[in-house]
């Protein structure tokens, strides 16, 4: 592979109470990241169009005391909103310093579309597997040059909500997907939560030369840093083959 597969000594997606659903602070989290030993922990906040604390965050995570050996990074993550890309993010983003784009729901023409109404279509002929998946890759594509300094958050973890399989998306549009992250300068992560990209995905992004990262997409400080299906899933990118 081109690009080396991800130091577990690092966690790139780590959710505080700025975050609706996390319970813990900020500093909770980073003294749970110093206490596992890890050199890089990256806030990953939930942000809508909407939202007006992005500047309160940044400011919050720049005010913590320093950890020597830690990098701190301010991160947000955004839903991609329909097929061109566009990202559900506020205007400004003073301070952050990542974008995680996150495939929370069907990109459609019109807006979002929750993954239970794709599945009832697929499900009735109204869309077919082929469709809704160059659908998913076409807008992560476009979303890609919407932010500089990207993160792909759980990449495909849509696809079972919708009663797809990841192994249904083609080699051809996994490599153009790959490519495109290469050349955005994005990031793939590898998430614990929903263990995923397949190890597939992970050998395609990595032959592309995109750098890789462990997440655990944590809500919990007890979280932080604690990995098992990343462990698995690198493992079995490291036995396979390349796809075509």
């Amino acid at each position: 592979m081109t690009a080396p597969l991800p130091a577990l000594d690092q966690d790139h997606h780590v959710h505080s109470a700025f975050s609706d659903d996390a319970v813990s602070s900020l500093d909770q989290n980073v003294r749970a990241a110093r206490g596992r030993g890890l050199r890089v922990i990256c806030f990953a906040e939930h942000v809508r169009r909407d939202s007006a604390w992005v500047a309160d965050y940044t400011a919050a995570v720049t005010a913590l005391p320093p950890v020597p050996g830690l990098i701190v990074v301010a991160g947000v993550e955004a839903k991609i909103l329909d097929s061109q890309g566009r990202l559900d993010l506020p205007p400004r983003l003073p301070g952050v310093d990542r974008v995680l784009i996150a495939d929370h729901q069907f990109p459609g023409q019109a807006g979002p579309v929750h993954p239970r109404q794709v599945r009832a279509e697929l499900l009735a002929g109204r869309r077919t597997p082929g469709e809704v998946i160059d659908g998913l890759i076409s807008a992560t594509v476009r979303a890609l040059g919407q932010v500089p300094d990207a993160q792909l958050a759980h990449l495909f973890s849509l696809l079972p909500k919708m009663g797809l399989a990841e192994a249904q998306v083609p080699g051809p549009a996994l490599a153009t997907l790959a490519r495109a992250a290469r050349r955005a300068g994005a990031r793939l992560e590898v998430n614990e939560k929903w263990a995923c990209p397949s190890a597939r995905t992970i050998r395609a992004f990595a032959a592309a030369g995109v750098p890789l990262v462990a997440s655990t997409d944590s809500h919990d400080c007890a979280d932080v840093g604690q990995y098992a299906a990343v462990r698995d899933l690198l493992a079995a990118a490291a036995a396979s083959q390349v796809p075509g």
